[in-house]
This record gives C-alpha cells, sequence and structure tokens, in this order.
C-alpha cells in the first residue's frame, strides 16, 4: 500500500503492521483494564456476569480486524472450496448469537456476549489465515505471561493483591469475604494466585493454555523438521520452571488436571533419549514437588471433602447443574435458549431469592451453551465443527499417527478446562483465550499441510 505526497514516498507494509499488533495484543492479553458502565447489584451483592464493559484490549483487537479486512481483501478470490464452507459456518453462528438478543430478557447483555463471541470468531480466523509465524505468535504470548506469573507468585507470598485499577488489578486479601481462599481446620484463609485475572481459575486456565500450546508446538515441530530452534534456554525455563509454580498456586482443579494429564503424554510422544526425557520431566515437576512439599496442608484441603467451605464449593456446582437442567426445560428454551448472556438472568427470574454471590453459570460450558442458544444453537455449533473436520482432516490425513494422537491430547485437555468451568464461554479473556488456543492448532495444521 503506497501513499504519495508532493516528492515523498511512504511506504506502509500492511503485513508487518498487522504481525506486530496482533503479537502487542497477545502479550497485552492477560491485562484486564476494563471500562465499566452498568454494574448489577442484586440483595446488596455485585453480580459479576451481569456487568457491562469494554476491555481496553478490544480496542486494538478492532484495529486488528480493520487491518486484516484490507490485507485479505487485497488478495481474496471468489470460490467455493472446504475452507470457506467454514467460514461461511462461522458467520451463520455469529447471526444466531445476535439474532438471539430478539428473545433475551436483558437485550443489553446478550448484544455484549453477542459481540465478544464475534471477536473470538474474528480473532480466530485472523490467527488461522493472517499472515504470521505460528512460533513467532506463541513467543509474545509466552512472554505475556511471565509478569503476571511472577505477581501471581507475588500475590499468594504477601496473602494479599494490590488494586490498581489502570491495569484492570482488583485488590485481594485472604482474611477479606469474597476472596477466593482455600480453608478449613488449623490452616485459617489461605489466598489463591489471582495473577491479573478476576479469579485463580481464569488465571490457572491461561497458565494452563499457555504450557499447553508451547509444549504441543515443540512437539509437533519435532515431527516434522529435524533442525530447528523452536526453543532456547530462557523460554524453556519459563515454560518448564517458572509458569509451573504460579500455576500451582492458582489451586485450580481443572487447570491442574489438564496439565498433569497432557505431561505423560507429552513426554511418552517427545522424540528425544530416555534420560534427556526424564532431565525435562523432573526440570518440570521439581517445582511443583517442593510446592507440595511446602504446601501439603493446602494442597490436602483442596483435594478432600475434609473443609465445610470445599464442600460447598462442589455442593454449589451440582446445584448449578440443576438449575440449568431446569433452565433449560422452561418453555421454549430447550429450542432457542435464554439468549446469548442471559443464563444469570433466567436464574434470577427462576430463583429471586438466593445470595447474590449464588447468581453465577453453570460450570460446565457446553451445558452453559446449550441454556443460553438451545437445541438451534447446539445444531450450528455442530456445523462448525463438521466443516471444521472436513477441512482439516485433509490437512493432517497424511501425518503420522504421533502427530494425530498429539492432536487428540490437544483437544482434550481444553474439553478438561471447558467440564468444569465456565470462563471460556462466558466471559470475553476465556473467548479470547479459547479463539487464540484452537487458531493456534489450525495454524500448526495449515502450515504442515502446505509443506
Amino acid at each position: 500500500m503506497k501513499f504519495q505526497i508532493s516528492n515523498f514516498k511512504f511506504q506502509i507494509d500492511l503485513q508487518k503492521i498487522l504481525s506486530f499488533l496482533i503479537k502487542v495484543f497477545l502479550f497485552l492479553l492477560p491485562w484486564q483494564t476494563i471500562y465499566i458502565y452498568r454494574e448489577t447489584f442484586i440483595n446488596g451483592t455485585k453480580v459479576e456476569p451481569l456487568t457491562l464493559g469494554f476491555y481496553g484490549t478490544e480496542i486494538l483487537l478492532w484495529v486488528i480486524f480493520f487491518l486484516f479486512i484490507i490485507w485479505y481483501w487485497r488478495q481474496f478470490k471468489f470460490q467455493v472450496t472446504k475452507d470457506r464452507i467454514f467460514l461461511l459456518s462461522c458467520l451463520l453462528f455469529t447471526f444466531y448469537f445476535l439474532l438471539s438478543t430478539v428473545w433475551a430478557i436483558d437485550k443489553q447483555l446478550a448484544l455484549q456476549q453477542s459481540l465478544r463471541v464475534m471477536e473470538a470468531i474474528l480473532l480466530f480466523i485472523v490467527i488461522y489465515i493472517g499472515p504470521f509465524e505460528k512460533k513467532s505468535l506463541i513467543k509474545w504470548l509466552l512472554a505475556g505471561a511471565i509478569i503476571p506469573g511472577l505477581l501471581g507468585i507475588w500475590q499468594f507470598v504477601m496473602q494479599s493483591s494490590p488494586d490498581f485499577k489502570w491495569l484492570g488489578l482488583v485488590g485481594h486479601a485472604g482474611w477479606e469475604n469474597g476472596a477466593s481462599i482455600v480453608s478449613g481446620g488449623s490452616l485459617g484463609r489461605v489466598l489463591r494466585a489471582y495473577g491479573t485475572f478476576t479469579h485463580p481459575n481464569v488465571f490457572g486456565g491461561y497458565l494452563a493454555i499457555i504450557i499447553v500450546v508451547w509444549l504441543c508446538g515443540y512437539l509437533i515441530d519435532r515431527f516434522q523438521i529435524s533442525n530447528f530452534k523452536f526453543q532456547n534456554a530462557t523460554w524453556r525455563f519459563v515454560v518448564y520452571s517458572l509458569l509451573p509454580i504460579p500455576l500451582f498456586l492458582t489451586f485450580s482443579r481443572s487447570a491442574l488436571l489438564a496439565v498433569f494429564i497432557f505431561l505423560p503424554l507429552y513426554f511418552f510422544l517427545l522424540r528425544i533419549p530416555v534420560l534427556e526425557k526424564m532431565k525435562r520431566f523432573f526440570i518440570f515437576v521439581s517445582p511443583i514437588i517442593i510446592l507440595i512439599l511446602i504446601l501439603i496442608p493446602v494442597l490436602a484441603v483442596r483435594v478432600s471433602d475434609a473443609s465445610s467451605y470445599e464442600v460447598r464449593s462442589l455442593d454449589e456446582r451440582m446445584t448449578g447443574l440443576s438449575d440449568a437442567k431446569n433452565i433449560i426445560l422452561q418453555n421454549h428454551n430447550l429450542w432457542l435458549g435464554v439468549g446469548a448472556g442471559n443464563y444469570v438472568v433466567a436464574l434470577y427470574q427462576t430463583n429471586p431469592n438466593l445470595a447474590g454471590w449464588q447468581y453465577q453459570p453453570v460450570h460446565n460450558v457446553l451445558i452453559l451453551f446449550f441454556a443460553e442458544e438451545g437445541l438451534v444453537g447446539v445444531l450450528l455449533l455442530l456445523f462448525v465443527m463438521v466443516s471444521f473436520f472436513m477441512y482439516h482432516i485433509s490437512c493432517i490425513m497424511y501425518q503420522t499417527r504421533r502427530y494425530i494422537f498429539c492432536y487428540m491430547i490437544y483437544v482434550l485437555c481444553f474439553m478438561i478446562l471447558a467440564s468444569f468451568d465456565h470462563y471460556l464461554y462466558s466471559s470475553f479473556i476465556g473467548l479470547i483465550l479459547s479463539a487464540v488456543y484452537w487458531g493456534l492448532l489450525l495454524k500448526f495444521d495449515v502450515e504442515l499441510a502446505k509443506n
């Protein structure tokens, strides 16, 4: 793209600008600076899922979308292919979300959730077909986790979290009500690591996703290229020694479960000498082992039913599943759902006398999606998945069994996170993390198919 003014020529390399901005976005992703323009209180308690706001990183995201459209339009050629069918399914899926604002009770909330789903899908498409090198994207994603990881360690040591609204940080302390803690018996109240996020589970999921994306990227490159430089000592230290510490300190059961299931499969597939495998495995687990030995009382409370706090947490999740079932079966909800982002609104209408903190989405992404978008939404999601499979099976069908197995464990890790919490669908950061996770997976496939 060229602009000429008098005797000067300005050459704008759109591809380089786009590449730089997407890297900056991935680096800034964990910072939750938000402009809130509506807060909702129920029975004296702020209900976070009913908050309306605009994140600072969304501004950068829309600049990226605008530049991507220009870049894509300049090379667009109309033809019906399997990948275009997949993109069409994504457009239909997004349109249905916007349509759900018609029957949603809280239309503003439905519009916000619809726009966030649209942003996630657009980001996925940008990563998937954009002019980016996957290794570089992953490195910037990893680099962005270093400061939040160190902050999470500091929060746990100090048992408090700083409050600084311009960086999206909300203050927490272990002795304050409302903080996410581990509590039981003589243990007292132990604050879990928040990092830069609104909840330790979200922070744990963020770290787990980065670890899985990085190691899977290394694994796939190892299958395909004999002489590569995907990792160096610095990045390996971050993934193997730094990030596991704040991940453990979140005490997020779903995030820890996903990583601990992934690790044995990863080292089994890794084609390096056995002694080197053992060395890397030990480097990864040694910080965790040390923390387990130091924090055995905290971990024991977290994984057992000895604490009334943990029992209540599990009971709330089971009650949430029952509430979701009742909402889905009400009136026309089975077919169309209650509308995007309106699950908590429907829960309030069904049970108006609960305490404010009890109004939260059901802790399962698929069930929450079913409740909000109904069978029609599920069918459209299946259309997206089938069109994805039709295209990408052609990308991986000639790859080795080891690569396909790597693909399967990548999917498994995401399903573990999605099965035990809701943030991957109910929040902006969760939707963006989902888009990045799947976008990078498909980026591997597309690049391998071209080689």
